[in-house]
Parts: structure tokens; C-alpha cells; sequence
């Protein structure tokens, strides 16, 4: 990999004994390794001692899939004759220019997939992200939208009830942080009806 700090660890499921084994000798040798452990320090050794870390960056290349010129032509100046099936090429072998083409860079099965499976971890939180974002604005609206029929119509029955249908719960009235002139309207229209319009808990 590179010299950059792991930002994550893939960790193939099931666990296997040898991979629980290696866990707690890991979680073991950090306690014993520092003067005030931490859980967090000793589980992050775990992982990463069963595990393919992930630092985000460049993936290491282990050698090329390539096809390579049998002859250079003197007369042309140039490689001719390249096999009509690609081959594995060395890193470690330093090859003239223009003797290989339709190169393709190779890495670790591993690392590549821990890369892969951090993208999807990444863009799973992105999803859930914009999605709480559209909801928080959605409910921003439609709340202001039925403090408003209160604060300027005065019909808090009519707001309860439309308010009703939005489904929106305590904790996310709460992630709104109202004005007073809206907190007030809210609180009118929550007396309004026998039955909340704004559900009890969380999201």
C-alpha cells in the first residue's frame, strides 16, 4: 500500500479461529503496549491485523499485463512483430519505449477490493446524507408552510390537520431549531387537536 494512515480496514466475513485468534493477540499486544489503552486503539489493532487497511490513495502497482515486440526494425526505427496475446510483464524488469503497448497496470486482488469496498461504504453514507438533507428540507417547508396558516390565518385546525400528514416526529422539529414566531404557531397547533400531529420519538 502507501505510508498513509489507513482511513479504513476490509475484512472478509466469515471470521475464520485463526481470525479471531490473531484479533485478540493484536487487541492484547496493544493494551500491554501503551500506559493508558484505549478500546478504541486496541480494536482498530484488531482489525487491522485480520484485515486489508485502506488510506484512500493511489494503488500500489505490482506489474503490467502487456504485449510485448519480438524484433526492432532498424530500417523503421521501431519495435515490430508484438505477440498477439498479452503477458505478464515484470515490475522489476525496465522495458525500452515503445517495446510494450496496450498496458495494463496490475494490483493486488486485496488491496483492489478494499479500495472497492470503501467507495461503496462512502457512497452509501453520501446516499443516506442527501437523503436526511432532502428530509430535513422538506420538513422545514411544510412545517414553516402550517405555522404560517396559523400566523397569518389563524385556522390552527386546519394546520394540525394538514401537519398531521407530514409524519414528522419530535426529534426532527427539534433538529429544526424554529424561530419563537414559528415555535409559538407550532405550539398552538399542537393544541389544536386531541391527537398530536407531530410524532413522539425519533426519526
Amino acid at each position: 500500500m502507501t505510508d498513509q494512515k489507513p482511513t479504513g480496514v476490509f475484512v472478509r466475513l466469515p471470521l475464520s479461529s485463526d481470525d479471531i485468534q490473531r484479533m485478540d493477540r493484536a487487541m492484547s499486544k496493544n493494551l500491554e503496549a501503551h500506559a493508558k489503552p484505549t478500546l478504541e486503539s486496541a480494536s482498530e489493532a484488531a482489525l487491522l491485523a485480520i484485515g486489508t487497511p485502506v488510506s484512500g490513495g493511489e494503488l500500489e502497482v505490482v506489474g503490467y499485463f502487456g504485449r510485448v515486440a519480438n524484433s526492432y526494425d532498424e530500417g523503421r526505427g521501431a519495435y515490430t512483430n508484438f505477440d498477439l496475446s498479452p503477458r505478464l510483464i515484470s515490475i522489476s524488469i525496465s522495458a525500452p519505449v515503445g517495446s510494450v503497448k496496450d498496458i495494463c497496470a496490475l494490483t493486488r486482488a486485496p488491496t483492489a477490493q478494499a479500495q472497492i469496498a470503501a467507495r461503496d461504504a462512502e457512497i452509501v453514507r453520501l446516499r443516506e446524507a442527501l437523503a436526511s438533507r432532502k428530509r430535513e428540507n422538506f420538513n422545514a417547508g411544510y412545517l414553516i408552510a402550517c405555522c404560517n396558516i396559523v400566523n397569518m390565518h389563524n385556522e390552527e385546525g386546519i394546520a394540525s390537520d394538514i401537519l398531521a400528514q407530514a409524519g414528522i416526529t419530535e426529534a426532527e422539529v427539534k433538529a429544526l431549531d424554529l424561530s419563537e414566531y414559528d415555535a409559538n404557531a407550532l405550539t398552538e397547533i399542537r393544541k389544536a387537536s386531541s391527537e398530536d400531529p407531530i410524532l413522539k420519538g425519533g426519526a
